[in-house]
């Protein structure tokens, strides 16, 4: 590239064509110099620089905003003094025993600002930016119990002026919509999922809590997570209607600093489509509205069980994020750990990438609470340092296309005309050889050889400018070659990552059959196992009941054998008294030796084993055999009676000696 100085300034135009197209502009002074001005049109240059900016990206920070709560009751109570001051509408100060820090920020709210002002600062602007294709993002941040809900959601039952950003934000989605142009065709999506042990739950689809999502990165959607629930909406009521029956299953818990702690990170999503039909732009672009989990220190909170374990987690990924925040402010810092957290990972647009982020840092104002506020005050400064590289998320058609290649043609053609007139201008030369010949004039000679030196110059720069048109021109060709290369690299990569999506989604499918498979083997392994205990216990008492009924046969089976003996015995005397009274029958009426005393003495020993009484007490029955009773019902010592005409002594006898028995 040509450098332009002294009294080659006429061409500057050429200069200027190459300031459009990158390259260095000419000194201040020679752009001011009226003689040389070109004739431009600016509507062409305005429209050109309109439709190219679109498409390049530029950097902004992250904006951060701080505000002060209101003193609580329990801090009122408790007469704690202020150690947060403002300054001014962007300072802070905060004093500690020894010393105060001071902290500058893009806006100060005092603990007297409303909802409104809030908006009208912070939310304003970023729904402005959303309409105009940019991807935006809102953050509250602090200490629980500082105000972050109170500044994203506000106050659900109480007057409109409670209403936090995200009602306000979604009011007046639709007033945009209804305020824009009649040729642009409006799409709005919702969705509201929370982090909650670094599980994600989404919150409109709270049927589906036992499901683990995956989050998932592609170049149609940026980095997102694989099938969350949206909510199509057109209506103000619609959205309202579907953001506070999410908001109600949001996990909540008391701890000792607030009795309505959020033990989640909340994340409400607005995707924004805008297709327009004339010239058939495409603009999609998201907002991220985030309500954090207050950090805490489980001493002052009083967490315990699982408020306790909540509280880990939500430190955890905290944490997460100021590594994440202070690697992006680290130039030496080569890798962001985005991946750690899930929190991280969802907002990896929005901390460094292609997003305008907006951070409200909230703050309590008292003594109390001073290393908390200290702690969240550097967190919002280092935050403050994060560049991001934001660009309009549009799609331009094929006739937007041939646009911006008709404009490139007309701007050259212009500046052609330009440098044409340029030419056109005095030669320096001329007026050269017109000077008169006086005493302080130049020589003839001189002024020959200056000419002479001057027209190879002008051949030379002439030369030179088509050279470079001729570059420029071959620079524009291949720009296009190469856009329209990445378009169609960006196409077949498209359609990879659709296929690879597919084959992820089957084989999600394929996993979840699996896990069925496997639900239903662990429910038939219990259905087995608790079968199996059940013939064990059938076992054992069959077994019970087999060894009783042995026991039960064995003592039948001896009382059996005990009856037995006693009736033979009962047999055999009964053999023996029949033999006897076949003796005494015998005997002769009259005999000396035998006479009726003797008889008495003779059968005054015998006595039948058991009384007669007793063996006719109780009847046979089945139950009387059973080993509970301890009685047997079946008598067999059946005995005989006795004949008559017996002596009566005799009798008598018998009968006392079963009496006795």
């Amino acid at each position: 590239m040509r450098s332009v100085s002294g009294p080659q300034s006429p061409k500057t135009p050429q200069t200027k064509r190459n300031v459009l197209l990158g390259g260095a502009g000419p000194p201040p002074a020679q752009r001011a110099s009226p003689s040389i001005r070109p004739k431009t049109s600016p509507t062409v240059k305005g429209a050109l620089r309109r439709n190219l900016d679109a498409s390049f990206s530029n950097s902004s920070n992250i904006l951060v905003f701080c505000r002060l709560r209101p003193f609580s009751s329990a801090e009122e109570v408790g007469q704690a003094s202020v150690s947060v001051h403002n300054i001014d509408d962007k300072t802070v100060t905060v004093d500690e025993k020894e010393s105060s820090t001071t902290f500058k920020y893009d806006h100060v709210f005092l603990s007297d600002a409303n909802q409104e002002t809030v908006y009208n600062v912070v939310g304003k602007k970023t729904l402005e930016d959303l309409f105009q294709g940019f991807n935006g993002t809102i953050l509250a941040y602090g200490q629980t119990g500082a105000g972050k809900s109170h500044t994203m959601f506000g106050e659900m039952k109480g007057a409109r002026t409670g209403l936090g950003l995200i009602p306000r934000i979604a009011e007046n989605i639709f007033k945009h919509i209804a305020a824009g142009s009649s040729d642009v065709q409006y799409t709005v999506g919702v969705s509201l999922m929370e982090i909650y042990k670094e599980h994600i739950v989404d919150l409109l689809h709270p049927q589906s809590k036992a499901r683990e999502y995956l989050i998932q990165q592609d170049p149609a959607n940026g980095v997102h997570v694989k099938g969350l629930s949206h909510a199509f909406v057109a209506t103000p009521e619609e959205m309202d209607l579907i953001f506070w029956q999410g908001y109600q299953l949001r996990k909540k818990g008391a701890t000792a600093l607030n009795a309505e702690s959020s033990r989640s990170h909340a994340i409400f999503q607005v995707t924004l489509t805008q297709n327009n039909t004339v010239d058939g732009e495409l603009k999609k672009s998201n907002l991220f509205l985030v309500d954090l989990a207050g950090s805490e220190k489980f001493d002052r909170s009083g967490s315990q069980g699982n408020t306790l374990e909540e509280a880990k987690k939500i430190n955890q990924s905290l944490s997460t994020l100021g590594l994440v925040i202070n690697s992006l402010t680290d130039p030496k810092c080569a890798y962001v750990p985005y991946r750690d957290s899930k929190l991280t990972r969802i907002l990896q647009e929005s901390l460094g990438g292609n997003s305008r982020t907006t951070l409200i840092v909230n703050v309590s104002p008292a003594s109390t609470s001073t290393s908390e506020s200290m702690s969240t005050l550097r967190f919002g400064t280092r935050a403050k340092n994060i560049r991001n590289s934001v660009h309009v998320n549009s799609e331009l058609s094929m006739e937007q296309l041939k646009i911006r290649v008709s404009l490139l043609e007309r701007l050259n053609q212009e500046l052609e005309l330009e440098l044409k007139e340029v030419k056109k201008q005095p030669n320096p030369s001329h007026d050269l050889t017109s000077i008169d010949n006086t005493p302080g004039a130049f020589n003839a000679k001189e002024i020959t050889h200056t000419v002479s030196g001057l027209v190879p110059s002008s051949e030379e720069l002439k030369r030179k400018d088509a050279k470079i048109m001729q570059l420029e021109q071959e620079l524009l060709e291949l720009k296009m070659n190469n856009l329209k290369i990445e378009h169609s690299e960006d196409l077949k990569l498209f359609k990879l990552e659709s296929a690879l999506h597919q084959i992820n989604d089957k084989l999600k499918d394929v996993e979840l059959m699996n896990e069925n498979l496997r639900r239903h083997l662990i429910i038939s392994e219990k259905i087995i196992k608790h079968r199996d205990e059940k013939i064990k216990k059938l076992c054992s008492v069959v077994n019970d009941q087999q060894m009783q009924v042995n026991q039960e046969s064995a003592h039948f089976e001896s009382k059996l054998r005990v009856l037995k003996s006693k009736l033979d015995a009962q047999r055999f005397r009964e053999t023996s008294r029949r033999a006897g009274n076949l003796a005494y029958d015998s005997l002769p009426s009259t005999t000396e030796t035998s006479t009726e005393d003797d008889i008495i003495v003779q059968y005054a020993d015998w006595k039948p084993i058991t009384p007669v009484k007793d063996l006719l007490r109780e009847p046979v029955t089945t139950s009387n055999l059973s080993p509970a009773s301890p009685k047997v019902g079946l008598n067999l010592r059946i005995v005989k009676p006795l004949r008559g005409g017996r002596p009566a002594r005799f009798e008598d006898t018998e009968n006392q000696g079963l009496e006795d028995e």
